[in-house]
C-alpha cells in the first residue's frame, strides 16, 4: 500500500467533513471578535489549535465506539483494518500535543480553553465518564464545548463580554444543542443494542424533533432581540426544516434537517471569509473522490 494512500487514510479516519461546524463557529465569532473578517496569527494559530483538538477527539471517539459502529453499519476505518487500535491512539495523542502547543501560541488564555476542550473531547467518548452515553451530559457537553469554548478560543473574543457577545454563545449553544437531538435518532439502534442511555432510546422521534424545534425558536428571538440578522435567517431557514420534519419524519428529512444548520453557518462563514468557501468547496470533491475510489460509496451526501 503506498504511503499516499495510507496518509490519506488518516487525514479522512479524522472526519474533516465534522470539522464544518468547528471552523464556522468559529470563523462567525472571529468576525464577530474583531468585527470585521480580519484574520492574523494568532487567530490562525487558535484555529489550527481548535481544529486539532477536535480531530482528536474523532480519533478517540471511533476508538472507544467500536462495537456501536459495528452496530450501526457506519464506516469504520478501525472495522475495515485500514488503521489499527494503536496507531490510531498515537495519532490521537499526536494531533493534540501539536494542538496544545498551536492553542499556546495563539496565547496563554487560548491554551487553557484548548486544555478544555481537550478534556471535554476525552471524557465524551473515554471511560469510566463517556458523556456522550448520558442523555443529559452528552447533550450539554456538545452545547458548551462548540458554543461556549470555542468561541471563546479566538483571541481578544472574551475582552467583549458584553450582553452582545453573550448572546451569540448562547445562540451557538441552543443550536448546537438542537442539531445534537437530531444526529442522535439515526442511531438509535445501535446505541439501544450497546446499552447506552442516549435521548433516542428514551424518546420518539416526534418528541425529539419537538425539542430541537422549540431550540431553534429560542435562537430566532436570541438573534433577533440583539440584531445578529444573517443568524436569524439561518435559524428562521432552519426552523421552517425542522417544521417539515416535525410533520412528517422521515429517513431524508431527518437528516436534511439535521445538516441545514450546518450548512447555512458554512456559508455564512464563508460570506464572511471567501476563501473559506473554496476550500469548503475543495475538500467535498476530494472527499467525494477519496471514498469514490477507496471505498466505492457517495459521501458526503445531502440528503
Amino acid at each position: 500500500m503506498g504511503a499516499w494512500v495510507r496518509l490519506a487514510d488518516f487525514i479522512f479516519a479524522a472526519r474533516p467533513m465534522l470539522l464544518l461546524p468547528v471552523w464556522s463557529i468559529y470563523l462567525i465569532a472571529c468576525k464577530f471578535s474583531y468585527g470585521h473578517a480580519r484574520f492574523d496569527f494568532r487567530a490562525l494559530m487558535s484555529l489550527i489549535a481548535v481544529s486539532l483538538i477536535a480531530v482528536g477527539a474523532h480519533f478517540i471517539n471511533q476508538i472507544y465506539d467500536y462495537q456501536t459502529d459495528l452496530i450501526n453499519k457506519k464506516l469504520g476505518f478501525l472495522q475495515r483494518g485500514l488503521i489499527s487500535r494503536s496507531e490510531m491512539t498515537a495519532a490521537y495523542i499526536s494531533v493534540s500535543l501539536v494542538g496544545l502547543i498551536a492553542g499556546f501560541a495563539a496565547g496563554f488564555f487560548t491554551g487553557i480553553i484548548v486544555i478544555a476542550l481537550m478534556a471535554l473531547g476525552f471524557f465524551y467518548s473515554a471511560p469510566p465518564f463517556r458523556l456522550k452515553d448520558r442523555p443529559v451530559r452528552g447533550a450539554l457537553a456538545n452545547a458548551i464545548g462548540y458554543g461556549f469554548l470555542l468561541p471563546a478560543a479566538v483571541p481578544g473574543y472574551m475582552e467583549h463580554l458584553k450582553a452582545s457577545a453573550v448572546s451569540l454563545s448562547v445562540y451557538f449553544f441552543l443550536a448546537v444543542l438542537a442539531v445534537y437531538f437530531l444526529t442522535v435518532i439515526p442511531d438509535r439502534e445501535g446505541d439501544r443494542a450497546a446499552g447506552k442511555r442516549t435521548i433516542a432510546v428514551f424518546l420518539s422521534d416526534r418528541l425529539i424533533i419537538l425539542m430541537a424545534s422549540a431550540l431553534l425558536c429560542l435562537t430566532i428571538c436570541v438573534s433577533y432581540a440583539f440584531g445578529h440578522r444573517d443568524l436569524l435567517i439561518v435559524s428562521i431557514a432552519s426552523m421552517c426544516l425542522c417544521l417539515i420534519a416535525l410533520i412528517s419524519p422521515g429517513e431524508t428529512i431527518v437528516p436534511f434537517a439535521c445538516k441545514m444548520p450546518i450548512l447555512l453557518l458554512t456559508i455564512l462563514a464563508g460570506l464572511y471569509y471567501p476563501t473559506y468557501l473554496i476550500f469548503v468547496l475543495v475538500l467535498v470533491f476530494l472527499t467525494r473522490v477519496y471514498y469514490r475510489k477507496r471505498f466505492g460509496m457517495k459521501y458526503p451526501r445531502f440528503a
